[in-house]
Parts: C-alpha cells; structure tokens; sequence
C-alpha cells in the first residue's frame, strides 16, 4: 500500500485514507458557516434555513486541528465552502493557519463574489491561489431573480479583480430550466479572451424543500454549445467532477458537471466536513460522524482518525446508493 510520511522529523509513515471502493481521499471541502448573503432558488427556500448557532459551528482551531489531521494522512487540498464563507469572521486567518500547516496543502475558496473584491488583497496574502465563483447569469435582472439579492456589479467587479490579481478562476452556472439556459453561449463567450474556466453545472435538489427540481441533462447542454463551437474534450483527471471543453481559438476552457446524473462518483476522492462539524462522505448523503462532539469531548487523534476511517470502511459506492430521502439546503451541506 502507498504509504505517506508526515512533515515532522522522525515522524513514522502514516497510511492514507481509501474507502472500501478502493478510493484514495485527498481532498476536503470544509464549510465555514452556513450563513449566506445569496437566497439561490436552487440552494434555500425565499427565507433562507435556520442558521446554527454559534456554539453549533466548528471554531477556527477546531477546524485547523481536523484539517491538519486529514493532511497528515493525504488530503493535500482543502476547498473553503459556505454558506458564503467570508460572511465568517476570521476566514482570512484560518485560511493562513491552513496554508501553514507542515503538509502544505493547496487552499481554495468558493464563493458568491459579494465580498471578494474588498478581501482579495488579504487572501491572497494569506496563501489562497484559487477561487471558485458562483455566477447564474450575465444579465442584473435575471441573477436578482435567481439570487433574491442585488449586488450583480459587485460580482463583476470581483472577476475583474481576480483576474487582475492573477489567481486562478472558476466560473460555476447552474444551469437552470427556462430561466439561464438561454445563456449557455454567452457564458462559453466569456473564456474566448480570458484564461478562465466556466463550469455548467446541472441543477440538484438542494434547495431544502425536498421537491425534486428541473434540471438539464450534461448531455443536452454540450448538444447545445455544439451549435455553437466545436468542442475539443479534454481527458479527466483523476478526481475532477467536470468534463472539460478547449474551444479552437479561446484562452479559457468549458466544463460540464453532471451533479444530478452523478457520472463522477466511481473516482471521488472528496471529504466534507459542514459547518456543525459532521463528517460527510458523500454529497447526497447524510451526515456519518459528529466530529465536533469528539473533539468537544477531548477525543485524541488516534480516536477521530479513527471513526473517520470507520465511516469510510462504510462509504457507498455512489450518490445514488448514498441518496437521502430528503436533501439539506446546499448551505447546510457546505457544497
């Protein structure tokens, strides 16, 4: 078995974590809050979803013990997630505690632009290096419809920023049925001059209402943009949700993310940790360990690790074998 050795000196090898499929886990996707500043049709009901409390949410050093744990045994990236996480006082220093850990992971952010351009700076002084960014349409009206919320300008000038500041960027649509569809070439336009990547992402039933929700397949939406351009695919690393497009000619590149198909679940190799601190091994399904309560409750290492590789002696093979009869708000989830 692959064996990974810790950063400290004389530290012994520490085995990696690989689930009962085989999979090898090296990334997490850890939810600072599940607050929002965005009511996304798609993510959460008009008046939102009960916000936990504060004693209900992981603290910064709690977090920086779980994710330094998880680095030492193979998680070299960690995805900082919401809710909208820089609504989350102090996200700046825990992004710089996380990149300062002795395993050096990669640390990225998601998020709705709102309050990007005015955080830029520090973050990425802080070690961040790539962003994801959730933008449904190019048309004001259209993302206050989607969104409930203004602040569309704020946005735009958020990408203009990161592209100026020279991080990598991530353009996340949800593509949804009879309101953007319509925009799915204005958005591939978008990586003609700039070296972006623009994901189409199929709508999921995450908004928290249980109601299953519209979506339009991958396939139909690579149909469409094949009216357009001629599409060169790119092959898939290991791990990667999106199938990904070069168009001739075009500095950035397209992706498709089949989130409601779930076409990429035989290699996941993505951990979650929401913003209560459960350990989640799959998007689709429940919560599998309070790890709050164990830390909380002065757990060693040894014990967290664990239940963690107990949960994921357990894993399903897929978002389909793993699905919940009702699905939490994607806030909730930490996406």
């Amino acid at each position: 078995m692959f064996e990974l050795t810790s950063a400290g000196a004389g530290s012994s090898p520490l085995v990696p974590l690989i689930d009962r499929q085989g999979r090898r886990l090296d990334y997490l996707r850890l939810a600072v809050t599940d607050r929002c500043n965005l009511r996304c049709r798609y993510c959460m009901p008009a008046e939102g979803v009960p916000d936990a409390g504060h004693d209900a949410i992981l603290r910064t050093g709690e977090m920086v013990r779980l994710a330094g744990l998880l680095c030492g045994h193979g998680i070299g990236r960690i995805r900082i997630t919401g809710g909208e996480p820089l609504v989350r006082k102090g996200v700046v220093g825990l992004i710089s505690e996380l990149a300062a850990l002795p395993t050096e992971p990669e640390i990225l952010l998601t998020t709705n632009g709102l309050l990007l351009s005015e955080n830029l700076a520090a973050l990425q002084a802080a070690g961040l290096r790539r962003i994801n960014l959730s933008l449904d349409s190019l048309d004001p009206a259209k993302w206050e419809r989607i969104t409930r919320r203004r602040g569309f300008d704020r946005v735009l000038n958020a990408i203009d920023a990161v592209l100026a500041a020279g991080l990598g960027l991530k353009i996340n649509m949800v593509v949804l049925p009879g309101i953007n569809d319509d925009e799915l070439a204005a958005f591939a336009d978008l990586t003609r001059q700039h070296p972006v990547t623009v994901r189409f992402i199929e709508a999921m039933g995450f908004d928290g209402s249980g109601r299953p929700m519209r979506t339009l397949s991958g396939d139909a939406i690579i149909a469409e943009l094949e009216t357009r351009y001629c599409l060169e695919p790119i092959p898939r690393a290991q791990g990667a949700v999106a199938d990904e497009f070069v168009i001739p000619g075009h500095a950035g590149r397209i992706g498709v993310i089949r989130g409601h198909h779930r076409t990429f679940c035989s290699d996941c190799t993505r951990l979650r940790i929401d913003a209560r601190g459960y350990l989640r091994t799959c998007l689709y399904g429940q919560p599998v360990v309070d790890l709050k309560a164990m830390v909380r409750a002065e757990a060693n290492d040894e014990q967290i690790l664990a239940a963690i590789r107990g949960a994921l002696a357990r894993r399903h093979a897929n978002g389909f074998e793993a699905a919940a009869l009702r699905l939490d708000s994607m806030a909730s989830i930490g996406g």
